[in-house]
């Protein structure tokens, strides 16, 4: 769909398209016996059916830059932050297929008495299951492979330290004034665990994605804030809490 920034919330915002295939396993295994003069000779056999189905899944990624400094180093000016990236999978529901089910290998369950229709309605309850529920319909998606995948394309480790240096419009290194010269940072702030600072504000944020939270669970004072990103058509969710002042 393409890229937003919020000034208010101090993020960027990609959003796109995915199609998304869903499968199913399933083994079913059987224990059979034979009594052979007096003695029980125990077999078992593994059948497996597997369950498919494909739709489309809207992903959002929400690109923050927190807890915003300028400072001085080495005599030029600098602008640090926390970089964090909140990815969102959201499931279209009405865009996935019905569940087809197949059995894999020369199994024949039928032999052993049980009805592939039984284990058929499983497989097919266990795919809707996933695709049908309202109440986990977003997901934050942060699994290992996508977060070590995000961080090559950043170039930095989510949630780390970034610090660049900043150039006046000549493109020369702006010195610090000798007010604010100093060799380490003093950091007096802080937010709740799981909350960002908003640039260098005196507001802490946490993304929810497209599912409307109860923001009242952090406290009294917290706000619910919604942005429409009318290019497709999709809202998302932050809850702001005050920043908490930390004794130094």
């Amino acid at each position: 769909f393409g890229i937003l920034y919020s000034d208010r919330a101090k993020n960027s915002f990609a959003v796109a398209d995915v199609i998304h295939s869903l499968t199913v396993d399933m083994d079913v295994r059987v224990w059979n016996g034979v009594r052979i003069i007096g003695c029980i000779r125990m077999w078992r056999k593994t059948c497996a059916t597997t369950g498919r189905t494909q739709g489309v899944n809207k992903i959002s990624a929400n690109f923050a830059a927190s807890n915003t400094l300028t400072e001085c180093i080495g005599g030029q000016e600098h602008i640090s932050f926390n970089m964090d990236v909140t990815v969102t999978d959201e499931v279209k529901n009405h865009t996935y297929d019905p569940v087809t089910v197949e059995r894999r290998g020369d199994c024949s369950l039928d032999v052993f008495g049980i009805k592939i229709g039984s284990i058929n309605n499983k497989i097919q309850n266990y795919a809707t299951r996933y695709v049908n529920r309202d109440s986990d319909r977003f997901r934050e998606l942060r699994g290992p492979k996508l977060v070590a995948e995000l961080e090559r394309k950043l170039g930095v480790k989510l949630g780390s330290l970034v610090t660049l240096k900043i150039n006046d419009e000549f493109g020369n290194p702006r010195t610090c004034s000798s007010r604010r010269k100093r060799s380490s940072r003093c950091v007096r702030k802080s937010c709740p665990k799981e909350f960002t600072r908003i640039g260098e504000s005196d507001k802490c944020q946490k993304s929810f994605g497209g599912a409307r939270p109860d923001c009242k669970q952090y406290g009294s004072a917290a706000e619910l804030i919604e942005k429409n990103l009318n290019f497709c058509n999709i809202k998302l969710y932050w809850c702001h809490v005050p920043i908490q002042i930390r004794e130094s």
